[in-house]
């Protein structure tokens, strides 16, 4: 098998992507911020970090103090509130996940999880590893009604051989009552990477190139797109996946090809296809309607895009629209919900892109959302991409 319309027989491809910088749009519409100097009860701050909030349009930041400070946009506006305010050593940004319920966020820093309860108003630190030579490196949240949350934790070896080499490991750990409860740990083979969606844990090594698929309680299990990455892998070049919340697709990243777009839905092609070069840090947004990347130019030069998601696209993917000239880090950018926004910190000012309420031609009649897809499938129509307006 080959990349279907962009290989000329054997396994040799022609690097066509699916979209390039040179046709990205530039004529439907220009998305320029909202942006705001960052201000707060101890006024302004610097290099910031934010992360997602059950709040409606607002983001979360810990680095404003030792508190919790909602920063909500209210008719255009910003506006800080702070909570938990008796909460020590929690400045110095963290690894911050998606909100755990409608009540309930947490982060980790080092070597602790914190916990807050909006609703109890309540903060709670969990010890998760106690080692000083034991850290925690990523997240995610495996059971939100039993409060089970999946650690990576980076253990240094008593004699390295290098700053490398280290052991790793993922830990299922129960965080419901006041205790930390380890429930499982399975060794992190070097190298791979790992993600998650609502029901199962993805882990890949690029160099082996084997994707394995786990549920949430660490347990060996299936997905589609386990088959989907084991027919093409001779072909696909990457260390990252996204997958959809919604859709049959992910988006994998991180090689030296670029993206690329793979689905394993059985009413259009599963072929995986080059998407965009030099695109990396690919992020979703809560309603699945966008997706957020940063197109890499160079060490000192790096751009944010977005792209609209629907099925009404060959690929589910359309065309990328620049939002800015800044790229923003891990923990540099968070989306909000009611309305979808994404906000961006860089220096000493917050940047906001309302996707819902924006002044466009059809106003009135469709959504924005809508409105961009529409119109872009015109475009790519006319273009006689994809396959369309053939």
């Amino acid at each position: 098998m080959v990349f279907s319309g962009i290989a000329h027989g054997g396994n040799k491809m022609d690097p066509e992507y699916l979209y390039e910088r040179k046709n990205y749009q530039t004529k439907v519409i220009a998305l320029p911020p909202q942006t705001f100097k960052i201000g707060g009860l101890f006024g302004g701050h610097n290099h910031i970090s934010i992360f997602p909030v059950p709040q409606d349009n607002a983001v979360g930041s810990n680095d404003m103090g030792n508190a919790i400070t909602i920063i909500s946009f209210p008719k255009g506006k910003i506006s800080y509130d702070k909570y938990f305010r008796s909460a020590d050593d929690i400045m110095g940004g963290g690894k911050y996940l998606q909100p755990i319920s409608q009540d309930l966020i947490g982060f980790g820093q080092v070597r602790v999880f914190h916990l807050f309860d909006f609703k109890k108003k309540l903060h709670r630190e969990y010890p998760i590893v106690i080692p000083v030579s034991q850290y925690i490196e990523k997240i995610a949240i495996a059971d939100t009604r039993q409060r089970h949350f999946i650690f990576e934790i980076e253990s240094q070896k008593e004699n390295p051989k290098n700053s490398f080499d280290v052991d790793k490991s993922l830990q299922l750990v129960d965080l419901s009552s006041d205790n930390t409860k380890l429930i499982k740990e399975i060794p992190k083979v070097r190298g791979t990477t790992w993600s998650t969606t609502k029901d199962r844990v993805f882990q890949y090594h690029p160099k082996t190139k084997q994707l394995t698929v786990l549920d949430m309680n660490l347990e060996p299990s299936h997905h589609p797109l386990e088959s989907a990455v084991k027919q093409y892998k001779d072909q696909l070049e990457f260390s990252f996946l996204n997958i959809h919340p919604n859709l049959p697709f992910a988006i994998l990243s991180g090689g030296k090809i670029g993206s690329t777009f793979i689905s394993w839905t059985n009413d259009r092609t599963n072929n995986p296809h080059l998407l965009i070069a030099d695109a990396i840090d690919f992020t979703i947004s809560p309603d699945g309607k966008w997706v957020v990347f940063k197109h890499y130019f160079n060490s000192n030069t790096n751009q944010t895009y977005i792209m609209p998601v629907s099925e009404k696209y060959p690929h589910f993917l359309g065309t990328p629209i620049l939002l800015s000239n800044y790229s923003f880090e891990v923990g540099r950018g968070a989306w909000t919900t009611n309305p979808t926004a994404f906000v961006g910190t860089s220096l000493d000012k917050i940047y906001r892109w309302d996707l819902e309420n924006q002044d466009f031609p059809a106003k009135g009649k469709m959504s924005f959302h809508d409105y961009i897809v529409q119109e872009d499938l015109k475009k790519l129509t006319k273009e006689k991409k994809q396959g369309l307006g053939k």
